[in-house]
């Protein structure tokens, strides 16, 4: 879902965002990682502030 908010949003992803995400199982963070995609201009910004 977090890869779908961006595309949504016509934010570019790239490969290393997209590895990134895919490979996350952590639910909790998968939900700020979320929350972000809503707000994010950039897909980098999903990472900030860890």
């Amino acid at each position: 879902m977090v890869l779908c908010v961006l595309e949504w949003r016509n934010v570019p992803v790239p490969d290393s965002v997209r590895e990134r995400v895919m490979d996350c199982s952590d639910l909790d963070q998968l939900d700020v990682w979320g929350r972000r995609a809503v707000h994010a201009t950039d897909a980098a910004e999903l990472f900030t502030e860890e």
